[in-house]
């Protein structure tokens, strides 16, 4: 292998890149990524597996998105032989409104939001759209404290 070989290798290890091309609208983890746009040379991968939380017995899916900016790991310096770490925060993709130390939040593009205190202990869902509860089986609703319901009609069976 010569000098010059083994460098294009380990600049290919870590790369900066940005989402071109998915097949998140297939329900697959893929994507295209374009790791070196200097305006007259473009590089883009082959399709790469997107690292997820997955395992046999739970998964998570995040759709990931055209101008993602994403980390391309190619652990022998094959830029289409690695992986996709996603999504870095940076000018374009600021952190969500509350973020801290003990805060965890979900926040979806139409801004529906999920947002976890653990100092505060408080869990809070702001929905811009209808919500629908499902159970194969009981749902039961207990509270230390009050309940409130607020609706324009409430409908009991």
């Amino acid at each position: 292998m010569s000098l010059r070989e083994l460098l294009r290798r380990i600049e290919n290890i870590v790369q900066v890149g940005t989402i071109s091309v998915t097949k998140s609208s297939q329900g697959k983890a893929l994507a295209k990524v374009i790791v070196h746009d200097d305006g007259e040379d473009k590089r883009v991968t082959k399709f790469l597996p997107v690292l997820s939380f997955a395992n046999s017995f739970a998964k998570v899916w995040f759709p990931i998105k055209v101008g993602e900016q994403v980390l391309v790991i190619s652990p022998f310096g094959n830029a289409n032989s690695g992986f996709i770490i996603r999504s870095i925060f940076n000018r374009a993709c600021k952190e969500p409104h509350g973020a801290n130390e003990h805060t965890t939040i979900v926040e979806f593009e139409d801004k529906t939001r999920f947002v976890y205190d653990s100092k505060s202990k408080k869990f809070e869902v702001d929905c811009v759209g209808d919500i629908t509860l499902k159970a194969g089986g009981n749902i039961k609703i207990e509270a230390a404290g009050d309940v409130d319901i607020d609706g324009s009609r409430i409908d009991l069976n």
